[in-house]
């Protein structure tokens, strides 16, 4: 009798340590999409977003023209909606798109050159214009806080000078605009705190140019500035911590530097970091990507000490953050180019790791997607959209699957439970 509950024993832990997770021919895929293939030029999906019924990918390039002499630069686009099996539902132009925010039945889209909203069907229901590039929005109960900004050049050795704007527009079928704060600088991302906004000036993701500057702005409800700081660099990202403001700015492409700043202006946190990508906050936990002259990099921080709980180290470039539940999603990826008979081309290297937020380990990825621009997170589904043509739908319950196999600890426990049944017997 004991020598067969023995083999029983000893049977089960082996099937319980060779239970497949995801064997090697499943893949969390999916499936795959593409959008505005027969566009010439080089594309970006520089923003997703997924809802219980539909997925959104806005697929942004820039067209360039010269004609008679004169070079113009056009800022292009479309937005297509998919049902969350792949069906393509629809697909409008929609100009460069940076920003997707789903409402009940629309979807409000910041295009280079306004706030547009689209109804559930593709239709234009409304547009808002702006009168600079439309770089970064956020919502805060019904109102939409909007930030543009652009650059002058009057001639080949003359100076730049910035313009920017800081919007408040109404939510409805048509966005109205309530005020708008005109300042000079180049104003890049906005966020909401508690009382007040929160206003950042840099060269916005995807741009190059020599001259380094960057500000933070704070204003109130009702646009009323309130005060600033210089901070001397492209502010690249900002989040809100408990009403204060955690910022991170780049510089040399290697280099930056972390703020956490109080709505009364005071310095909290101050520290040097890599060159800033993208921050996420959860509780009193940030996550920061970027690339450090080097690597990708993503780090944990502690808030509001700013103690460093743990780094990652990844390939190329940590562009862009999410979470779902227990997975930290980090979207990297560069830009390659080739020759072929005389044409440069230009194309994308990347992928998509799941790290543990708790201590940064990496528990899988989704390899060779390309640059991994953007991702939107659905409960168990996450939609990626990548330096081109291409975005993929990911389910990350794969991945959950894979980490519920027996790890050591389960392995070591197992023969002596069943001893102790044995004993019993």
């Amino acid at each position: 009798m004991r020598w067969i509950i023995t083999m029983l024993g000893l049977s089960l832990v082996l099937v319980v340590l060779f239970l497949p997770a995801v064997s090697s021919s499943d893949s969390p895929v999916l499936w795959k999409g593409s959008v505005c293939t027969d566009v010439p030029y080089q594309k970006t999906i520089e923003a997703v977003a997924i809802t219980n019924s539909t997925i959104y990918a806005a697929c942004s390039y820039r067209q360039v023209t010269n004609s008679s002499g004169l070079i113009g630069v056009y800022y292009l686009g479309t937005l297509s909606a998919y049902s969350l099996n792949g069906s393509k539902l629809w697909e409008n132009s929609s100009g460069y798109v940076v920003k997707l925010y789903p409402l009940d039945g629309s979807v409000l889209v910041d295009s280079l050159g306004g706030l547009v909203l689209f109804d559930n069907s593709g239709r234009v229901m409304s547009v808002a214009n702006t009168v600079g590039k439309l770089y970064d929005f956020t919502v805060k109960d019904t109102i939409v806080y909007a930030v543009d900004g652009d650059y002058f050049i009057s001639g080949p050795n003359s100076p730049a000078t910035y313009k920017g704007h800081l919007y408040a527009f109404k939510l409805g079928k048509s966005p109205t605009p309530i005020w708008n704060v005109s300042i000079d600088d180049m104003l890049s991302r906005v966020r909401v705190g508690e009382g007040v906004i929160y206003a950042s000036s840099g060269f916005p993701s995807g741009y190059s140019f020599s001259d380094q500057f960057g500000s933070i702005y704070a204003f109130s409800a009702d646009g009323k500035p309130l005060w600033n700081i210089t901070l001397g660099h492209w502010v690249r990202d900002i989040e809100v911590w408990k009403g204060s403001a955690l910022l991170g700015t780049g510089f040399n492409n290697s280099k930056g530097e972390l703020y956490l700043l109080s709505p009364a202006g005071k310095i909290l946190m101050e520290q040097s970091t890599f060159y800033v990508e993208d921050i996420l906050v959860l509780g009193d936990t940030a996550y920061v990507s970027g690339y450090d002259g080097q690597n990708g990099t993503v780090i944990s921080l502690n808030l509001p000490s700013g103690k460093v709980l743990w780094e990652q180290k990844l390939p190329y470039r940590a562009k862009v953050l999410a979470y779902s539940d227990g997975f930290l999603l980090v979207g990297v990826g560069k830009f390659e180019q080739r020759t072929e008979n005389g044409t440069t081309y230009i194309y994308s290297v990347g992928s998509l790791y799941l790290l543990n937020p708790k201590n940064g380990e990496i528990i899988g990825s989704v390899p060779n997607t390309g640059y991994a621009r953007s991702i939107a997170v659905l409960g168990d589904k996450a939609v990626i959209g990548t330096a081109s043509s291409d975005f993929y739908v990911i389910d990350l319950s794969s991945f959950k699957h894979e980490e519920s196999i027996c790890g050591p600890a389960t392995i070591a426990v197992l023969p002596v439970l069943f001893g102790l049944l044995i004993r019993k017997l």
